[in-house]
């Protein structure tokens, strides 16, 4: 009875042994299979940013060491047939950095590469008093009909794919930030510049119509002024006549008023005196 009984507790034990170890392995087999999944999944994650990396964009720019490189995609709603970028600091856009015969559809990517040049700190820290800040970059977007969008005062180091955008008459560039992970936008921004540009041109119209009428009316009271010395009273000049008497007539009728002594007027200096003759 006794062996019998631990016969039977033996056999208990080998079948539990039995199946403990089929779900043991079963559980392995199951692990196993998870982790070569995983394995596949990693895999795939860099094959998809490797294939991503290795589409084919129209490329901008030439890529370079200190070059930018950056992701646009036109979300403007136009055609781009120019693409110019500056340091914000800089006066000027350089020349088209696309060929003539290339454009950017809307909805397009393209790989853009861009080298600042050497100067770059320079002039960003001479416009900015000589106080060290980000160096910032401005685009220029020009379209087929002649007109522009202008985007500036961009970080080129906190972005990478960035789209460039047009509403409510500004342009703007969404991306998420390299630095933060953040989705920034930086249309608030443009907006604000908008307005601070047209109310500083309605300023200087303002002033320059003010000029306009004080010099016009400068101009007035210079004529006015030089109207009233041309026309300046003078003093009439009255030179009084000089009355001469008149020799040239003789009154005593051919007579000799010498007393008869032959001599003339002019010697004895009496004939004068007896009958003078005076013209006025």
């Amino acid at each position: 009875m006794k062996r019998a009984m631990i016969t039977g507790l033996l056999a208990i034990g080998a079948v539990c042994l039995l199946l403990g170890c089929g779900k043991k392995e079963k559980e392995v087999k199951e692990a196993g299979q998870q982790t070569a999944d995983q394995k596949e999944e990693k895999q795939e994650e860099p094959e998809k940013q490797e294939e991503k990396d290795e589409k084919e964009y129209m490329t901008i720019g030439t890529q370079s060491e200190g070059a930018y490189e950056l992701l646009l995609t036109n979300h403007t709603g136009g055609e781009i047939t120019q693409l110019k970028v500056k340091v914000s600091s800089a006066p000027e856009f350089p020349e088209n950095m696309m060929a003539a015969d290339r454009k950017i559809p809307d909805q397009e990517t393209v790989r853009l590469y861009y080298a600042p040049p050497e100067s770059a700190e320079e002039m960003n820290a001479e416009a900015s008093g000589r106080m060290l800040l980000r160096t910032t970059y401005d685009i220029s977007l020009g379209y087929a009909d002649g007109h522009t969008v202008d985007i500036t005062g961009l970080g080129f180091d906190d972005m990478e794919e960035v789209e460039l955008c047009f509403e409510d008459a500004v342009g703007f560039v969404k991306y998420q930030s390299v630095d933060s992970g953040e989705e920034i936008s930086t249309k608030e921004t443009a907006l604000a510049l908008k307005a601070q540009k047209e109310a500083e041109a309605a300023a200087a119209d303002a002033q320059a119509q003010a000029d306009a009428a004080a010099a016009a009316e400068a101009q007035a009271q210079a004529d006015a002024a030089q109207n009233v010395q041309q026309y300046q009273y003078e003093e009439p000049y009255y030179e009084e006549p000089v009355y001469q008497p008149d020799y040239s007539q003789d009154t005593s009728g051919g007579q000799d008023t010498s007393g008869g002594q032959g001599s003339d007027v002019g010697q004895s200096g009496e004939g004068c005196l007896n009958d003078p003759v005076f013209r006025y």
